[in-house]
């Protein structure tokens, strides 16, 4: 899969089969988004703007981690996540979707690449 996401047509050459793997990659994908979507209707009521709320604290556990980086990823959710609300001690939870804006403008500010970098 790594290879085919690197080079496709290299892949191809050494005899990868680059598009059973993209179309095993993109049904695996949404396999998972399918399953967590019903896991997610089991918990709560389903509305047009679920999940609106997350969207902050995502895009900064990427950024945070590094774009490309899985790893990195993890570790941004994880310091995100315990920044949230260890940050609610400190200003009311109507605010907590600040701490993701400030998360992202400290981290675009000071590593543009996030805490593990980019895979190059």
């Amino acid at each position: 899969m790594r290879a085919t996401a690197d080079n496709p047509r290299l892949a191809a050459v050494k005899g990868v089969p680059t598009e059973r793997v993209i179309a095993l990659a993109t049904l695996g994908g949404g396999g998972l988004a399918g399953g967590a979507g019903v896991f997610l209707g089991l918990d709560a009521s389903i509305d047009p703007l679920m999940g609106g709320g997350l969207i902050i604290s995502v895009f900064a556990a990427a950024i945070l981690g590094g774009i490309g980086s899985a790893p990195g990823a993890l570790a941004g959710a994880l310091i995100v996540g315990v920044m949230e609300e260890v940050g609610m001690l400190v200003v009311p939870p109507t605010y907590k979707t600040a701490i993701g804006f400030a998360i992202i403008l400290a981290v675009l500010l000071v590593r543009p690449t996030g805490l593990a970098g980019a895979r190059s």
